[in-house]
């Protein structure tokens, strides 16, 4: 379990956490060395060997990345020549807590699966020593036990891992305890623990390494006097901080990017700003703007940046996230790819007239709906649901009511409307509003009653109108994804194009559209499949 644990983190930690993987690497090559290569055959040394090789070319690998991280930091050193204590604004850098704390919890959470699982082995172990041995011959076999009839003529039932591997008629040993008892071909397994083991362990070990690193990183910058760098700095609409030379003012050439998080004197501060409701401090400026970096840029460090607002007022920011080195081609994303309705100004109306320049006024009405990609997914998210449902049917009716049967059917009505959503979610805008249909009805907003029409950051669609009621399209996309990918899904037009529509009347449709075209929500039917589906397996 330690070996596949190990094995399994490596592919991680190779990629993540070059500095863990110094320490994995070997402990895994030498109890593959010591534990497997003795004794084994000639393909299974083959197998090992080639197994130490590959872990010895990670190490190699993480350590020449490490090393390069070094030969980064000595050369800012050197170029910066001016070194300056951190400003104190910046207040504490706290980055590290959340992941030492997650660590240390799933780690607890794994040594506590280890004890319950050696606690397990070693009980199972006392009660097969004082255990009388039986021999009974199989009688029935369930989904998960045998019964058998002792000599005695008993007839008891016994919890089996592999029930097929007893078949009606052959003889088996059971070993009986009182009321504990088991058969003697299956000692106790610890495997549900050794999942638990690997479930918290590898992630827990990922994170403490992560919280430690960053904390050795935060105290290091506030130590002493850190390199001091002119340098440029933009945000993107991702969040992402992009920082270039001093003398590179069109920001054609990144030298790294990172997550920041702006630095305040104190929370009373940043109340006093979200209850001022300050729109201009949170709005993504995406120019360049000259800031002071503070602190060795290399890759996994931790930095400082002096820079200005929107306003042109001085702040402190600080790294929220390891630096990177940007990858070939990423560019920062400077454009919004979705309207914000609950925003003002010349930017957004700038963004409507380019949307509304694409509108060509045909008069006809317009439609937008699911593409090939989400019809696929609601297809199989709908065999899913129907194998589920029937495999659930057929337990009840095999094996009576369980409470664990009571899930699926609670969690019907949402997946049945996600996957109706996926299938046929329709918008329709004619002359004399927008049809919009659902998982369960058709609505429809006069164009006089709409008030706005956004893609929401948790990758929905909502149509709002005048009187309050909104209407929700949930679960269809990803925005951060889309942004990454430069994607403009159908949805994502839609909620433009709509916006559009309600700013330019003139290039409303004149054309009055069929019920036809205004769709067919596709839940009842669905809900009707599933309950044909159901019915089907309790009749046969």
């Amino acid at each position: 379990m330690t070996e596949v644990g190990l094995a399994v983190g490596l592919l991680y930690w190779l990629a993540r956490l070059p500095e863990l993987t110094l320490i994995a690497a070997p402990a895994l090559a030498a109890m593959v060395a010591w534990g497997e290569v003795p004794g084994a055959d000639r393909m299974s040394q083959v197998a090992n060997f080639a197994v130490i090789g590959a872990v010895a070319f990670g190490w190699a690998a993480a350590r020449e990345r490490l090393a390069a991280r070094s030969r980064q930091r000595r050369l800012v050193e050197r170029t910066a020549g001016v070194r300056h204590r951190l400003p104190e604004p910046a207040g504490p850098l706290v980055r590290g807590r959340f992941p030492l704390a997650a660590g240390l919890v799933l780690c607890a959470v794994a040594a506590g699966a280890v004890l319950l699982g050696l606690s397990g082995i070693r009980a199972d172990e006392r009660h097969a020593d004082r255990a009388t041995h039986i021999t009974a011959t199989v009688i029935h076999r369930g989904e998960e036990t045998v019964r058998v009839r002792t000599d005695d003529e008993r007839r008891i039932t016994v919890d089996a891992s592999y029930p097929e591997d007893y078949g009606v008629g052959s003889t088996v040993t059971v070993l009986e305890d009182g009321s504990w008892r088991r058969l003697a071909a299956e000692p106790y397994d610890a495997f549900g623990w050794q999942l638990l083991i690997l479930a918290a362990g590898l992630p827990g070990l990922s994170f403490l390494t992560v919280g430690v690193l960053a904390r050795r990183r935060a105290v290091a910058l506030r130590r002493a006097p850190v390199p001091a760098l002119r340098v440029l700095d933009r945000t993107d609409y991702e969040g992402r901080t992009w920082i270039y030379a001093a003398d590179d003012t069109a920001g054609q050439t990144a030298l790294f990017t990172c997550l920041c998080t702006a630095m305040l004197p104190d929370e009373d501060e940043l109340v006093g700003r979200i209850q001022e409701k300050a729109e201009d401090e949170f709005r993504v400026d995406t120019r360049l703007h000259e800031a002071v970096l503070l602190g060795a840029p290399y890759e996994g460090g931790e930095l400082v940046l002096v820079t200005t607002d929107r306003a042109g007022d001085p702040i402190v920011i600080r790294t929220a996230g390891p630096v990177r080195l940007p990858r070939t081609g990423k560019k920062p994303l400077l454009g919004a790819t979705v309207l914000d309705p609950d925003t003002s100004g010349p930017q957004r109306q700038d963004r409507i007239d380019r949307i509304a320049t694409t509108l060509a006024p045909t008069g006809r009405p317009m439609r937008w709906g699911p593409g090939p990609v989400a019809r696929t997914a609601g297809l199989a998210l709908t065999a899913g649901l129907t194998a589920g449902v029937s495999f659930t049917a057929h337990s009840l009716a095999t094996d009576g009511f369980h409470w664990h049967l009571l899930l699926p059917p609670l969690m019907l009505p949402i997946w049945i409307r996600f996957a109706a959503v996926l299938l046929n979610w329709r918008a329709t805008a004619d002359s004399t509003g927008l049809w919009l249909t659902g998982a369960w009805t058709v609505r429809h907003v006069p164009w006089e009653r709409l008030r706005a029409a956004e893609y929401t950051d948790e990758g929905g669609v909502e149509i709002r109108r005048s009187d309050g009621s909104t209407w929700h399209l949930t679960g269809l996309g990803e925005p951060r994804l889309e942004r990454r990918l430069r994607l403009r899904p159908s949805y994502v037009r839609m909620a433009e194009e709509v916006t559009a529509l309600h700013a330019h009347p003139e290039l409303r449709p004149v054309e009055p559209s069929p019920p036809s075209d205004h769709g067919l929500p596709l839940g009842p039917v669905l809900l009707l499949l599933v309950g044909l589906a159901v019915t089907a397996v309790l009749i046969t």
